[in-house]
């Protein structure tokens, strides 16, 4: 995952690595913050990344929320190996915008309420609602 900005603004468990939740004795070193410890790093708290953030996963404690903010937007890129983009989640002041070759709503029980791709959209809904003047 790729990310500039601040993460973990008011939210405990924000910005941590997707480790298992290690004992007290397993910290190993660190400083502020970020601890190193037997399987990966560990942060907690308010953190600032100046740099863009590498990481395979980023998740909260369970039971906790994930919280991320920013003054403009939040953005998920998904690129292939010569970095080209494949697909964009973008979250804005403006509203949301997904775009990839196809997107897809599903329920909880996985049905499938909506998808779309360039050649067709499908309504899984049993009634289609249209409202206007």
């Amino acid at each position: 995952m790729k990310g500039r900005g601040k993460g973990g603004r008011g939210q405990e468990g924000v910005g941590e690595e997707a480790t298992p939740e290690c004992s007290e004795a397993s910290v190993l070193d660190g400083m502020g913050n970020l601890r190193i410890t037997e399987k990966g790093l560990k942060l907690e708290g308010d953190s600032e990344f100046l740099q863009p953030l590498y990481a395979k996963e980023i998740q909260s404690k369970p039971g906790r929320p994930l919280f991320l903010q920013s003054s403009r937007n939040v953005s998920v890129n998904i690129v292939n190996s010569n970095n080209q983009l494949l697909t964009q989640l973008v979250t804005g002041s403006n509203g949301f915008k997904a775009r990839g070759k196809m997107f897809e709503v599903k329920s909880t029980s996985g049905k499938l309420l909506f998808s779309a791709d360039e050649q067709e959209v499908v309504v899984g809904a049993e009634r289609l609602r249209v409202m206007g003047e």
